[in-house]
């Protein structure tokens, strides 16, 4: 799950409820992406194009780690998207039916505002919406041990969020942190999720990338045995 400020409080990822959000998708029928195994519902013919080639970034990242997916993947992009526990948030991933469900395009900068990602251009930052969600897709088809905490689950999906931002829109999202802080090589918790989950996608991406093979450390969320995320 990715946060918003007025669900900061509230944790996700893939919701350990198994709870399912609530709000109706489009009922026209899925369109496949041309390269990628997902299926998009609910977007325009622009929004599917934006939709696959995030899907099409997050798997090619995860690709690159030696995780794929295992089977497709739908996306359905919805006019509001609400945390079953709280308010709108960007988007989710649905364990409960296996689907990524992310907040329509021109809904999300009234969910940005008043938070870091507001200063950021709107289409790069969607795009980022859309690849953390997929990276959670697809990664609750290759855990050999499901996590016991959200921000074993989120870890990833941020790094990867950040890391799918182009370069510069990246630096101006990193630049709104306290620059020691975000790059101590320390560990990650729900407490720090919740409290800042801006602050957390920025280091977990610093982590990520300062490590000699960041990939081993999205294996060893994925195998149970991380040592840098910190019990409930």
């Amino acid at each position: 799950m990715l946060h918003t400020k007025a669900a900061a409080s509230i944790f996700g990822g893939v919701l350990l409820t198994l709870a399912v959000c609530q709000s109706a998708t489009a009922a026209a029928a899925p369109e496949p992406c041309r390269d990628v195994p997902v299926e998009v519902m609910g977007a325009s013919a622009a929004g599917h194009r934006l939709t696959c080639s995030a899907a099409k970034a997050a798997i090619g990242m995860l690709y690159r780690c030696g995780i794929s997916l295992r089977k497709p993947l739908q996306v359905h992009v919805m006019p509001e998207v609400r945390h079953p526990l709280g308010g709108a948030i960007f988007g989710l991933f649905d364990i409960a039916q296996e689907r990524v469900l992310v907040t329509a395009y021109a809904n999300v900068a009234a969910l940005a505002r008043d938070t870091p990602y507001s200063a950021l251009p709107p289409l790069a930052f969607y795009r980022s919406v859309i690849v953390h969600e997929v990276v959670h897709g697809i990664l609750h088809q290759n855990y050999g041990r499901q996590p016991n905490t959200h921000a074993a689950y989120e870890y990833p999906a941020y790094a990867l969020q950040v890391e799918a931002l182009p370069p510069g829109v990246r630096d101006e999202f990193l630049q709104a942190f306290d620059q020691v802080a975000i790059k101590t090589n320390s560990v990650f918790s729900d407490t720090i999720l919740a409290f800042d989950p801006f602050f957390f996608a920025a280091r977990a991406y610093q982590h990520f990338k300062s490590a000699p093979d960041g990939c081993a450390h999205i294996r060893a969320l994925l195998e149970g045995t991380a040592d840098f995320v910190t019990g409930p």
